[in-house]
């Protein structure tokens, strides 16, 4: 297994991927309740560059039989700029809905996910087959190193509650909770490691183990 930087013609599997993460956020941001449909227009923004769902802001896990797993981040302050082609491009799905396209895309896009100065981690997922084999850690740890490389001390992120697993593998990698809020109708808790600091011998207890 290693990681590496996602290429255009993962679309297929990375699609898949960051529909299974955003779960209803997706069907929200498409305008779709058909998960087919979500896949092929995320498709079609990965395959462009500079806006939130680019391949150029993921990196994929690769094994033997394939991708595992994906992790999509970027520093916090590029919001702007990477929601322009999405809000651009977006209205044309929702021609025959403008009322839902003013109050529930636009909403979500411009709920505050992440702090200015930080780096964000959009979206973590792992294919089941994949789960619990350590391909998580070592997604998280690939988006660290990238903080890192842009002097960026402080990492993000958000996720459901509910979902027990992610919580504890994100607390094990020194995640902590500050704060909550709801996008799409859905609620997350936000979590943030301040921790993994290039040169800091803390790092032993956050992701780059």
């Amino acid at each position: 297994m290693f990681i590496r930087q996602a290429k255009i013609e993962d679309a297929d599997e990375a699609a898949e991927l960051i529909c299974m993460a955003w779960e209803e956020c997706a069907y929200v941001l498409v305008g779709s309740t058909n998960r087919k449909a979500v896949q092929e227009v995320i498709k079609k923004f990965y395959k462009q560059p500079d806006n939130i769902l680019s391949y150029q802001n993921i990196d994929v896990a690769e094994g033997r039989n394939g991708i595992a797993g994906l992790v999509l981040s970027f520093p916090s302050d590029h919001f702007p700029r990477l929601n322009k082609l999405l809000v651009e491009k977006l209205p044309k799905l929702y021609k025959s809905n403008a009322t839902d396209y003013r109050g529930k895309v636009i909403p979500m896009l411009k709920t505050k996910e992440a702090e200015p100065g930080e780096y964000y981690i959009d979206s973590l997922a792992v294919y089941p087959q994949y789960r619990a084999c350590g391909v998580g850690s070592r997604l998280l740890k690939a988006a660290t190193l990238k903080s890192h490389k842009l002097g960026i001390s402080r990492t993000s992120l958000i996720v459901k509650p509910e979902n027990t697993e992610a919580l504890k593998l994100y607390k094990k990698h020194g995640y902590s909770v500050r704060g909550k809020l709801k996008q799409a109708g859905t609620n997350f808790v936000s979590m943030v490691n301040a921790i993994n600091r290039p040169g800091n011998s803390s790092n032993k207890k956050g992701l780059i183990q």
